[in-house]
């Protein structure tokens, strides 16, 4: 594949450096660390923090947006940590994850299914049932635990969801 520049957005690049203030992309100089560190990258091999801010950089942001790789990010802020530039590629992420959604792009289907749970049960997940070694499945009832407790959810938060989700949960 060869470089195009015609695909470098400049307005698009500028954006994003505007949203991850006081981080600077521009410093990463590649050592990769962020990646050691990213908990994603450990079960998606593919998933590269540092790629992602050499492509920003690049102002390759509509190739990020299209690849849909920004939405594996777990957002567990390790890359943030071990980052000696203080570059934050998950700030980078989150700015393009807001950024995709600006632009119309849709989130997973996974996303929008917990997204969906959120706003009806409180969690990302419903409660599930357990099997044991003997292959017996048991709920939270017949392991004797109390009903989970609906957390409780801010109104203006689920409706901020649903915007987001275009309307669709």
């Amino acid at each position: 594949m060869s470089l195009d520049v015609r695909l470098i957005d400049k307005k698009i690049l500028e954006d994003v450096i505007e949203l991850v203030k006081p981080h600077t992309p521009q410093y990463c100089y590649q050592c990769a660390k962020c990646t050691s560190a990213c908990s994603t990258s450990k079960v998606l091999p593919e998933y590269k923090p540092h790629l992602i801010v050499a492509l920003t950089r690049l102002g390759l942001i509509k190739e990020l947006l299209n690849s849909g790789i920004i939405w594996a990010c777990s957002e567990c802020w390790k890359c943030a940590e071990y980052c000696p530039q203080n570059v934050a590629p998950v700030e980078v992420v989150i700015a393009l994850k807001n950024l995709a959604i600006a632009m119309g792009y849709k989130p997973p289907e996974d996303l929008k299914v917990m997204a969906k749970n959120v706003i009806e049960l409180g969690y990302i997940s419903p409660p599930i049932e357990v099997l044991s070694k003997e292959f017996e499945m048991y709920s939270r009832t017949t392991l004797e635990l109390p009903p989970l407790i609906k957390p409780y959810i801010n109104t203006e938060a689920v409706n901020n969801l649903r915007k987001l989700f275009g309307g669709v949960l």
